[in-house]
Order: C-alpha cells, then structure tokens, then sequence
C-alpha cells in the first residue's frame, strides 16, 4: 500500500516504523526533520520536507495515487484541512488525529462532512484502554474482542504463585474452566504455548476468555483483587479528561491532582463529579494528605514520562493495588521494566493499532475482514477476522489444517455461540475467529495455512 504520513511526532514516527516493516511504500512529510535521521535514512521510507497544507508539497509526495494519507500534525485544524486537500488530489482513504476534547462530540460530522475514512484520538483511546485495565484490577492489561464478549488480559506469574511450575494442559484440568493461556513473554522471548509448556516465575502470560471464565481463572489462582472503587489521578491532561468521565459513569470515585490553577478550574467545570485539587505532585506530602494510601489505584498522566515514573514508583512503594503508568518514549521501556511497573499505557501505540486495523481490512483479499488488532508490547498481536467465502480452509477440520509456525487460533465465535476450539472443529462461513500472531506473521486470514 502506498501511505503518506504528514506529521512527525510521536505517532508519526511509530507509524512509520510500525507500516514499513509491513512492506508498504511510505513517504514522510513535515516542516523539519531534524533529529530524525533513523526515519530519513531508512532506505524503505521516502521524505518530502515542507508544509503539507501546500498542495505542491503533497503532489511531490505523490498524494494523487497514494491509497491512504495519515495526517497527524499537532494542529486538529491542519489535520482537517490537510486530509481534505489530500482526498480532493487524489488520495483514495484519508485518516486525521482529531484530539482536542471540545471537537469530541462533532467528530462524526466532521468525518461524513470532508468524507474522512477514519479519525482518531489518541488521548480518547488511552483512556478507554486505562479505564478497561481499571475494571480488571488484577490484570497488566486489558483489551476486548467480538463485541466486548471475549477479553485478553496480561498477567505476572509472581512468586508463591499456583501457576509456578505447572503446564498449560494440568492448568486446564485443574480450573475446568473455558480460558486459553494464549501467550506467553519469558525475558526476551514470546511463546505461542502448546499443552506441554510450563510456566515459571516472572512470566508475563496473556489470557482469552469471557469475562466471568476469567473471574473463574483469578479465584483458583489467587489473584482476583477488590473492585477499584478510588482512583488517584496526577496531571490534569486532555487523557485525565476522558478517563475521568468513563470512571465516574463506572460509579468510581476519583481525585485529580495538577499543579496549574487554571487547568484545574476548567477541569472542575468539565468534570463536576470529580474532586479537583491544585497543588505539585512532586511534594509527597501532598499525596499522603489526599490519601494516596487509601486509594485503590493510582494513575500518572503528567507531560513527563520521568515524572509519571517517578510518582508511580513511590505508589507502589506505598502498595497502592493498582498503578498505572503513561510513557510516550518508547526507549524508556527498559527503565520501566527494572522499576517494577507493570502497567503501562502509551497513546500513540494504542492510535497506531487503530490506524493498522483499518489497513489491514483495506488490504484483506476476500478471505476475510479484519475486525480487531492489538499489538502487545511490539511483540505479537491478537486480530480478530471475519470469515467469507474465500477462505481456502472453509468447512475443513483444524486438526486437518497445517497451520503455520507462531500461531494460535484463540476462540470462534458463531451466531451467539463462543468457541474454544479443538481439532475437530471447523472454520465456517461469517464465522469471527480470533488468532494470536506473532508480529508480522499474518496479514490476511489466507495465511493462517502454510
């Protein structure tokens, strides 16, 4: 697919390296691209420098036969505009970065009026992904499939744990329960597991099921956690905005500190159920005065990726249940790591995996539909397809299939029914199905078969 990315910020840059690694043809445009040489000197991406609001700039580009234009400057206005230069020059599916919260509500309209193909908000999205991760207290992380009726939730083996040392087979005899252990992170390596693989202490492990099966799964293993009924917020971002709402509507009670005095006014008028307070998180006196103690969660969402650091380390050096960490530099992952926090969001990855869904069922051949993607940690994902007529395994037994290497088929779901499969099961027309993939490896359902 031929792209052009106009915008070279966080987003952009992970984008770029996220679609070229998909073998599509990417051309850059922004003002400057300065500090910016791994981008620029990658022999698979193509850069333009100058201001994509130009027409000739874009034209340069090749925008009049680029399949898709990504516009994600930090101006939503430019955005706009820039996507509906680029539709009127030729580009056949157009998505803007719409971010501010006042535009929330007009979204829609804005999309159908300049025949936008998608828009998206990163701060929206992280939110709804924190707010996801906040209803399952036990869980690292958590995202959901068909419709909201499957989840995928991450997990840290820990020590004393029931899950030291047993296989995946003698898990699902003992909890007799409908959840597939659907990956597994050990150090440096990802593991697509078979029945036999044993899991040890520090494994990252990656569960499907419903949401009551894994209810099921925390109870025999002693990780289910209160309900998180008190969140602590630090910074008073556009994410704490929206994160706010969803928790208040889930019937939590939550406390925003931030430090500027006019953020906090406008966000007292923006989120009347939420208690506001002004003061510099940095001085810990003021955390253990709002009762950092007593709350159930914790979230850092201030400008700074070493502050939220910072501020979550001491949280859980507190043992606040939950703690939940906003990184947007992707280099700090290891520092996070070695700081025990478990929980992370960064918006421009959860953006990405919108932008790379709607690809993928732009590319689909006709075999399928791609419903759902997520990417867990640049290491595999989880993509949910919508089987036609073209599959070539259509109506024929798993067991019979020779799946490719590094790939698991997770659940099926048929009409109203949820399927866990086995070999004897088969893949039906309109069926969803939903597979664990290792990066890269499957683009088209096609492909699931060698």
């Amino acid at each position: 697919m031929k792209i052009v990315i106009v915008g070279i910020g966080k987003l952009g840059e992970y984008l770029t390296k996220l679609l070229a690694k998909e073998n599509n043809e990417i051309t850059l445009i922004d003002i400057n691209f300065s500090g910016k040489e791994s981008l620029i000197n990658n022999e698979d991406v193509n850069y333009v420098e100058g201001n994509a609001l130009n027409s000739n700039i874009l034209i340069e580009a090749g925008i009049t036969d680029a399949d898709l234009l990504i516009s994600v400057m930090k101006s939503d206005s430019e955005n706009i505009m820039c996507s509906l230069i680029g539709k009127k020059l030729g580009a056949k599916h157009t998505i803007a970065r719409i971010k501010t919260p006042e535009y929330s509500n007009s979204v829609n309209i804005i999309k159908d009026v300049l025949g936008l193909s998608m828009t998206i908000n990163p701060e929206a999205l992280a939110a709804s992904q924190i707010a996801q991760a906040l209803s399952i207290p036990s869980a690292l992380d958590a995202t959901s499939f068909f419709k909201g009726r499957m989840e995928v939730i991450s997990l840290r083996v820990k020590d004393n744990s029931k899950l030291n040392g047993i296989s995946i087979k003698e898990l699902s005899k003992k909890i007799k329960n409908k959840i597939i252990v659907c990956a597994i992170e050990r150090q440096d390596e990802v593991i697509i597991p078979s029945g036999d693989i044993k899991l040890f202490i520090g494994d990252k492990i990656h569960i499907t099921g419903k949401r009551k099966d894994i209810n099921i799964f925390l109870k025999y293993t002693k990780l289910i956690s209160e309900k998180t009924k008190k969140v602590m917020i630090a910074g008073g971002s556009s994410i704490t905005l929206y994160l706010s709402k969803i928790l208040i509507d889930m019937g939590m009670y939550v406390k925003i500190i931030e430090k500027d005095e006019q953020r906090c006014k406008f966000l007292s008028e923006e989120i009347p159920g939420a208690l506001i307070i002004q003061g510099d998180i940095s001085n810990q006196n003021i955390l253990y005065e709002e009762g950092i103690k007593e709350c159930d969660a914790f979230v850092a969402l201030t400008s700074l990726d070493e502050e939220n650091i910072v501020y979550s380390m001491f949280a859980s050096s507190l043992s606040v249940p939950k703690v939940i960490t906003k990184i947007n530099h992707i280099n700090l992952d290891g520092i996070v790591k070695k700081a025990n926090i478990d929980t992370t969001i960064a918006s421009h990855k959860i953006a990405a995996n919108q932008v790379v869904q709607y690809i993928r069922a732009v590319e689909n051949s006709g075999s399928s539909s791609c419903e759902s993607v997520y990417n867990f940690d640049d290491i595999f994902e989880v993509i949910e397809f919508k089987v036609k007529e073209n599959f070539k395994a259509l109506n024929k037994k798993i067991k019979d299939l020779s799946i490719r290497d590094n790939l698991l088929i997770s659940a099926i779901q048929r009409g109203k029914n949820i399927i866990y499969p086995t070999g004897e099961d088969e893949i039906k027309l309109k069926d969803s199905i939903l597979i664990i993939a290792k990066n890269g490896t499957l683009r088209d359902l096609n492909d699931l078969v060698k």
